[in-house]
């Protein structure tokens, strides 16, 4: 840098003269090699960063992808346990939608998630327990005519991790658009690369009538007891819910469950209870192919209740085909 200002002068003096004195023209060249030195020495010092933290990325990831995933029962922020049936209902749905993520390799499923209500045992502890990379938990509150969810994905070993938090609040109508949105954002934290029908298939979600929602939730819930006057009660809710909306496929599915039940138990007639049930599917097949829920009843009903193994198997995997990580398809296939 110039000393003084006069020394500054001098040199404009000279150059506006048409003049370059030696001592400008070295004082360049010096600038010029002052000017490399520091572009080598920036880039070497990037290098080094980039270097670093690669190799503490290396030394620090996981050995293996976070492929598998558990959803820990939701907890009840209604303040009325009587809706317990409702925030049950949506860990459900959060099972069965995140399970049909065919690049996940496993998905915990129900059954063995809710031991874990109420539970509070460490998230590491749980997941060493299932088995499992990664576990989803979160809250349900609704508000009005609205769902609200807080859910956090946690990448669970070996140590405790947040992943990603989100709060959703939709519409009841829109809520089987959330879950799609849900599965689709996770798929994406866990960098678990979605099939072009799966996009097409969480994308396309219906929007569905919020007491007819309810209302087959309430049944699933009586369902899952398997009682005589349970399946009274799942009946009741299931027929209240096609009363609210007749084309709600899965709540067919639930009245063929409730006929499959009683024809278990003895509680109605084979051959009445199997025509029934039937109707039912195949009500709900018609109304949607893609719901893997139907497929696996029409595979159950068509193995132990017609002997039809080929057709059986037919169905079987295209309920797992839909949603490959559907445990009990699996399970009874």
């Amino acid at each position: 840098r110039y000393q003084s200002f006069e020394e500054l002068l001098d040199d404009l003096r000279s150059i506006t003269a048409g003049v370059v004195p030696d001592e400008i023209k070295a004082r360049l060249r010096r600038a010029r090699i002052a000017k490399r030195k520091r572009a080598l020495l920036y880039s070497g010092a990037a290098a080094f960063i980039i270097t670093a933290v690669l190799a503490l990325s290396l030394f620090t990831r996981r050995a293996q992808a976070v492929g598998s995933v558990a959803v820990l029962p939701l907890e009840n922020l209604t303040g009325d346990a009587e809706k317990d049936y409702y925030v049950d209902g949506v860990t459900d749905e959060l099972i069965g939608h995140i399970s049909r993520i065919s690049g996940l390799r496993r998905v915990i499923s129900r059954t063995s998630m809710m031991r874990f209500k109420g539970s509070d045992k460490p998230v590491p502890e749980i997941a060493r327990e299932l088995g499992v990379d990664a576990v989803v938990e979160g809250t349900v509150y609704r508000v009005g005519e609205s769902v609200r969810l807080r859910l956090q994905l946690i990448d669970a070993l070996p140590e405790e991790r947040s992943l990603w938090t989100e709060t959703y609040e939709r519409p009841g109508t829109d809520v089987l658009m959330m879950y799609g949105e849900i599965a689709r954002t996770i798929a994406g934290n866990l960098q678990v690369k979605l099939t072009a029908e799966e996009e097409a298939r969480f994308a396309k979600a219906r929007q569905i009538d919020p007491e007819a929602y309810a209302l087959y939730l309430q049944g699933m819930s009586h369902w899952y007891k398997l009682t005589p006057p349970d399946l009274e009660a799942a009946q009741k809710y299931f027929e209240s819910a096609l009363k609210r909306d007749p084309d709600y496929a899965l709540a067919h599915v639930g009245m063929g469950l409730v006929q499959a039940g009683r024809e278990q138990m003895g509680l109605a007639h084979p051959g009445e209870a199997a025509e029934a049930e039937l109707n039912h599917y195949l009500k709900a097949l018609e109304l949607d192919s893609n719901l893997p829920e139907v497929h696996f009843a029409i595979a159950a009903r068509k193995t132990w209740g017609e002997w039809d193994w080929a057709g059986g198997e037919a169905s079987f995997r295209r309920a797992i085909e839909l949603n490959p990580n559907y445990a009990m398809a699996r399970v009874y296939y």
